[in-house]
């Protein structure tokens, strides 16, 4: 086959048109199509291929790179004109997204190839990847005329510091870039695990959430009813924002429970469905008919967080609830309210998916009834007559 370039193909009466180009997609070539505008038949034509995937780290669909991939897909879709681009380098794909604006010298881009590699090959998520490639290439960004392996302890110090200094980061930013260093010295060069004590300390911040009447507001702020089922899926069974990506057979209305596959730390679980939302959700299914994702973009795959994070945004403005919530504040408030409500901590655990009992623990610090019950000891003292003695002001 020839080498796959841009093209455009028309399909006959409907005259969809889709763009093809070259992917790598696992270290293997695909021939990647993205369709150009929406078309409802579009995931349908394309799970006619065989071997074709969807993947929303490119948001596209891919299928072999073979000739009878291609046919077929011509097939499908019809002739179209070609319009020529010039292909770059698998490498090169490979090591173009996810990177800082601090650009790693190309001297030692294989180093990041090898760490992203090394990643790859032990299934870290795509987030995980995405994350640790940037943060090792502001690493290699740091040091331009020294190769990694010839860096001592004192330089990534040095790197750790004058970085979370001049770019103000977070505690948990900090770590996740002695995280991305510590594995390519550990896992790619096979070091000793010598790289714990770069860790900044452990604040104790308390989660935000919402009241009942807040969560109330909030969803009476949405009118768009998929945008709706959304946010209540997410509150109604304390999803993560990356849960929210489930297949329409993970909701399982007659039993009441919602299947999370390969969640964070790629552990599945199980959590509840609300008797109100699986009312919403039927109503949501006759009027969007949804045929594999239960939320579905515009191409027919899966709805991007980023879409999510934006219905949000718009629904905690208009209802004038706090500004400074995310979407993860739904989950923090479903683990509040449950508490709250006198669920045992175990149950929430398991709902929330949290591997240690200690993460989970944290909303107990949190739950405003519970605080509300409590005296301080100052009820306890006789001080009447402190309170009722005359006011004085002393400049």
């Amino acid at each position: 086959m020839q080498s796959v370039k841009w093209e455009v193909f028309f399909a006959g009466k409907s005259k969809m048109k889709i763009q093809v180009f070259p992917l790598a997609f696992e270290n293997r070539k695909r021939i990647g199509i993205k369709p150009l505008g929406y078309d409802r038949a579009f995931p349908g034509m394309m799970k006619q291929i065989k071997d074709s995937r969807w993947t929303p780290e490119e948001r596209c669909w891919h299928i072999p790179y073979t000739v009878e991939a291609y046919d077929q897909l011509k097939r499908l879709f019809g002739e179209g004109q070609v319009l020529p681009v010039t292909e770059r380098p698998v490498e090169e794909q490979k090591t173009a997204r996810c990177q800082d604006k601090e650009q790693a010298p190309l001297k030692y881009k294989d180093e990041l190839i090898r760490l992203e590699e090394r990643l790859r090959l032990q299934r870290y998520s795509y987030n995980t990847v995405k994350t640790y490639k940037n943060f090792f290439a502001q690493f290699l960004a740091f040091f331009p005329d020294q190769h990694p392996e010839e860096l001592k302890k004192k330089d990534i110090m040095k790197f750790l510091l004058e970085s979370s200094k001049n770019k103000k980061w977070s505690d948990a930013t900090q770590n996740q870039a002695v995280n991305a260093v510590k594995f390519y010295f550990e896992k790619v060069l096979g070091q000793s695990r010598t790289y714990y004590e770069f860790r900044p300390r452990r604040s104790q911040k308390l989660p935000g959430v919402f009241s009942e009447e807040e969560v109330l507001r909030l969803f009476g702020a949405i009118s768009n009813l998929k945008h709706k089922a959304i946010l209540m899926l997410i509150y109604s069974a304390g999803l993560r924002i990356g849960d929210t990506q489930l297949r329409k057979q993970d909701v399982d209305i007659n039993r009441k429970m919602v299947f999370i596959k390969a969640g964070k730390g790629k552990k599945d679980r199980y959590s509840v469905l609300s008797d109100k939302l699986i009312s919403l959700l039927q109503r949501y299914f006759t009027i969007y008919t949804p045929e594999y994702w239960l939320f579905e973009g515009q191409d027919g795959g899966k709805y991007s967080t980023r879409s999510i994070q934006q219905i949000f945004r718009k629904a905690v403005d208009k209802a004038g609830v706090n500004p400074y919530s995310t979407v993860h504040t739904l989950r923090h408030s479903f683990a509040t309210h449950l508490l709250e409500r006198g669920t045992d901590l175990r149950y929430i655990q398991e709902l929330l998916g949290h591997s240690s009992s200690e993460t989970t623990q944290i909303y107990t610090h949190i739950t405003q009834k519970a605080i509300q019950k409590l005296c301080s000891p100052l009820d306890f003292l006789d001080i009447d007559g402190a309170l009722n003695s005359p006011d004085k002001k002393q400049d």
